[in-house]
């Protein structure tokens, strides 16, 4: 995002803290279901869905241009599956919308052309090759998360990297952070937690990681933060903090449904999808954004350490110390 649009997300973000505004800055838009990989985690896939069409995306982007967006993030499922996927994107760039894609780099080679528009291509990986194809159920899928990281920086596409914490890979996150320092891009570590479409909490306890490795483990990132690798890490030091007390964090303010919100394949309109909730959800496709904006309910949980949205919580409580790393990811 260029400087001037930066000062105008600002403007919008203080119009949300401080005169009780709804403008979703940041979106999460879920564009399939479908996925080559049973991540262990993650029960999307399984969710039978159609594809939303393209013509019901290009609506839902024109109504977020209205209210303010200033980027989405195309997710899954893996949406490299879409046809349509660079048209997508292409047309959220015409709009003036900066397009990110969540994605583990299925088959990108076939589609790298379709994908040079992107600003972000965030790449989920979960540990060494071993470990990473162990949590994907698929093997190969390593390697493709590699290829792809290669392949978008050869073609001018800006990369991070994201890891979900689990019991398999807490003693892998230096490897991963060094990883991420070989390829000259950024890294998100963030803890496991249930999420509404996930693969429920009672199976998701047999992936937490011990407390006290998790522990140990966190406390180093803290440390290597201070240091040279500060530069490759997307969280930030107070963020770090913050994670190390999982699952028990401090009561922070959430901007959920006010400044970021997700949309799901077919046009559910969450504020946050790592909570449950006791009424039914509005419906953009069949509501329109704005109204589902302003309807949506308020969100009280335990916390999360969703590096995206925490980031963007801590700034929204008047800690700037994450100003650098919002407006990083808002290009």
């Amino acid at each position: 995002m260029k400087v001037i649009s930066k000062i105008g997300a600002l403007k919008d973000f203080v119009s949300v803290r401080f005169f009780n505004r709804r403008v979703p800055l940041a979106v999460r838009m879920e564009i399939t279901n479908r996925c080559p990989n049973r991540c262990c985690y993650c029960n999307v896939w399984n969710i039978k869905a159609e594809d939303p069409p393209k013509e019901k995306i290009f609506s839902i982007l024109e109504q977020l241009k209205r209210l303010g967006t200033k980027k989405i993030s195309f997710s899954g499922g893996e949406p490299l599956l879409r046809s349509d996927v660079g048209e997508i994107i292409d047309y959220c760039k015409s709009l003036g919308i900066s397009p990110e894609m969540n994605s583990r780099g299925f088959r990108i080679k076939d589609k790298i052309e379709e994908v040079k528009n992107l600003d972000l291509l965030k790449i989920s990986i979960d540990g060494p090759q071993d470990i990473h194809d162990f949590l994907s159920k698929r093997k190969g899928s390593y390697r493709e998360c590699l290829e792809a990281i290669k392949l978008a920086k050869d073609n001018g596409i800006r990369v991070s990297m994201a890891t979900t914490i689990t019991k398999y890979n807490i003693g892998h996150l230096r490897f991963l952070l060094e990883l991420a320092r070989e390829n000259e891009i950024k890294i998100a570590f963030q803890p496991l937690k249930p999420m509404y479409r996930g693969v429920g909490a009672e199976k998701m306890k047999d992936l937490f990681p011990p407390r006290d490795e998790y522990k140990r483990q966190i406390k180093e990132l803290m440390r290597l933060k201070k240091g040279r690798y500060s530069k490759y890490m997307r969280n930030s030091l107070i963020g770090l903090k913050h994670i190390y007390n999982w699952p028990n964090y401090p009561e922070l303010k959430c901007s959920a449904g006010k400044l970021f919100c997700i949309i799901d394949t077919d046009g559910t309109f969450y504020p946050c999808d790592r909570i449950t909730y006791d009424s039914k959800l509005p419906n953009c496709f069949e509501s329109g954004v704005e109204k589902c904006l302003n309807s949506v309910p308020a969100v009280r949980c335990g916390g999360c350490g969703f590096c995206g949205s925490l980031e963007l919580n801590f700034l929204y409580n008047l800690k700037l110390q994450t100003l650098k790393e919002v407006l990083w990811v808002i290009k």
